[in-house]
């Protein structure tokens, strides 16, 4: 192995490690309760992002009903904790349970057919259990929502403020992280990548394309369901609004503008979606006309998300160096500029 790739194989662990530590001192950093609670969204969304990246990045569908499967995890923690009396920690893994039994449903159903008759069926979905929640009062309290929610705790540890709560959500986003590159390393994260490539070469090298996208789907709904139960016991109040189209087009914006099919990507992206928000306060009105300008601009100008810029600064560093150097006393190659060098 030579210099170079010694230092490039330690550079990565050493940026991963300098990245955790920023993010665990960034609540000592924030100074008021406000910034820490913006810290928690930042993690919430990441969290969410991670879960619907698997479907969007890896698998390569588009899905309408993401919202619902968080909604599902956060009805079931609440209800479970409000009615039964059962500890949030104890309804945190039951939510991801149960929404990945939904997904499983649903995947079964949807994913027999794939581009916008999914996206269709997804979205047709969600609005099904949007409604069922809205209007079956005897257990979700229809639009009134829950509420009085208890707040996660593990033992004596209560995650009953922001500051604890973004470690523990930072704990779960660092665990799906870390989940989401040993999915892509793995024999089943390149069959992922391979069905969404092109499914039917997929198919002929005996990859089967339904069951690993429904393995894929069930995988991000059960994400989605942990991620809904950790915003119902932080917000301690729920509505059907959770399951709000709106809400999955802020994920599936965040993916995007972050950059999908990668694992840095949503994080970014769930970064710069929730602090152009705050930000654009002062805006007043002209608030969301602001925001959706930048993120056109985003979308068309960087179609790799933001992580493509390092990809574009690192590339253009290669090309550089690879570049051999004129030798000394001959004319540059290239034709004048009208400063004199070379272009």
């Amino acid at each position: 192995m030579n210099t170079n790739s010694h230092v490039q194989s330690l550079g990565q662990p050493l940026a991963v490690a300098g990245g955790i530590a920023a993010l665990a001192v960034l609540p000592f950093l924030a100074g008021n309760a406000y910034l820490e609670h913006l810290l928690v969204l930042w993690m919430l969304y990441a969290l969410l992002a991670l879960s619907l990246n698997i479907v969007i990045g890896y698998l390569g569908e588009l899905t309408f009903g993401h919202a619902a499967f968080v909604g599902v995890g956060a009805y079931t923690s609440a209800i479970l904790s409000t009615q039964l009396g059962l500890p949030p920690l104890l309804g945190l893994p039951l939510a991801g349970l149960v929404a990945a039994a939904f997904g499983l449903v649903i995947g079964y159903a949807a994913l027999r057919v794939v581009g916008p008759q999914f996206a269709i069926l997804t979205l047709g979905f969600g609005a099904i259990l949007f409604t069922i929640t809205n209007h079956w009062v005897d257990l979700t309290r229809g639009p009134m929502g829950i509420t009085d929610i208890p707040p996660m705790a593990i033992g004596p540890l209560a995650f009953d403020s922001a500051r604890p709560t973004y470690y523990l959500v930072l704990a779960l986003v660092l665990a799906t992280a870390w989940l989401c590159h040993a999915l892509v390393t793995s024999r089943t994260g390149r069959a992922f990548l391979a069905v969404r490539e092109n499914a039917p070469l997929a198919a002929s090298l005996g990859i089967n394309v339904f069951h690993t996208k429904l393995l894929g789907f069930v995988a991000a709904t059960a994400i989605a369901g942990i991620g809904g139960a950790i915003y119902a016991h932080y917000i301690r109040v729920i509505t059907p609004d959770i399951m709000g189209v709106h809400n999955v087009a802020a994920l599936i914006i965040v993916v995007i503008i972050g950059g999908r099919g990668t694992i840095l990507g949503p994080i970014l992206g769930a970064l710069v979606y929730i602090g152009l928000l705050e930000s654009l306060r002062v805006a007043g009105p002209l608030r969301m006309v602001i925001f959706a300008a930048l993120l056109t601009g985003t979308v068309v100008f960087l179609p790799g998300g933001l992580v493509s810029l390092w990809q574009r600064w690192r590339n253009s560093h290669r090309s550089e160096t690879a570049q051999p150097a004129t030798p000394a006393g001959l004319p540059p190659t290239g034709f004048p500029s009208a400063e004199g060098g070379a272009k």
